[in-house]
């Protein structure tokens, strides 16, 4: 039986896994189970292999004399098989590099010499008729590009600001005569602009936006003064308009 089937061995009897084991040696997983395989390369060292044994044999109980006597005698022959391979290696035939033959390598220079020679010696005229045509002054014609015109700038009218519909007001003046008169006044929402009995002589002025309703105890006792304009009137009940013009309402 090998160390490493010894190692599980005492590590079933012992009812341990191998995460088991690690946590009570601080072996790693990935070792233990490369000893168990025999595999004792990934310990660091024969050193380093022996304390492991020694480490696993303690926790699981087992007498570590035997399992390190087993590890020593094979490393025992794994060390003699590599010095074996190793002289064998040494033992093998001693090849030498050859030498170059220099005479082969100068007489080849030479033919390549005489070769370039002769070539040089049949194609020179050519060449001196092909470095002529290569100095030869080449008239370029230049194209000058016509430049684009320059775009006109983008004129963007500009819009004179819509002009609001002025707004038409109504400016009414009443004067009491005679007796005077009681008045009441609205604008066009119906607010109340003013209430009230207008003495002799005196005058009552209002100014609204659109239309301006009046109602009247005697019409005949009322001067109107509508947008600078004097009126008379005999309406009950009327409405002045911004446009100086007046309406009965006694049917309203």
């Amino acid at each position: 039986m090998s160390i490493g089937s010894e190692l599980t061995a005492a590590r079933e009897r012992a009812d341990m896994t191998i995460e088991q084991l690690s946590a009570a040696t601080r072996i790693r997983t990935g070792l233990l189970v490369a000893m168990e395989a025999d595999d004792f390369s990934r310990c660091g060292g024969n050193f380093y292999a022996r304390g492991h044994i020694r480490a696993i044999a303690r926790v699981v109980k087992a007498d570590p004399a035997p399992l390190i006597a087993s590890f020593d005698a094979e490393q025992a022959v794994e060390e003699d098989k590599t010095r074996r391979e190793e002289r064998a290696a040494s033992k093998g035939p001693n090849l030498r590099p050859a030498r170059p033959r220099w005479a082969v390598v100068v007489g080849a220079i030479l033919v390549i010499l005489m070769g370039w020679g002769m070539v040089r010696l049949f194609t020179l005229p050519s060449d001196i008729e092909a470095n002529a045509s290569k100095t030869a002054t080449t008239t370029a014609t230049v194209t000058t590009p016509t430049p684009k015109p320059t775009p006109k700038p983008t004129v963007v009218p500009t819009r004179k600001p819509t002009k609001k519909p002025p707004v038409l007001k109504t400016a009414l003046t009443l004067t009491a005569k005679g007796d005077g008169t009681y008045l009441t006044v609205r604008d066009k929402k119906g607010k109340r602009l003013f209430q009230g009995h207008l003495g002799t002589g005196i005058a009552q002025s209002v100014t609204s936006s659109g239309d301006v309703r009046v109602t009247v105890g005697n019409p005949a006792n009322l001067i109107v003064t509508l947008n600078g304009t004097r009126r008379t009137t005999k309406f009950y009940r009327f409405t002045a308009h911004p446009n100086g013009t007046l309406t009965n309402n006694a049917t309203a």
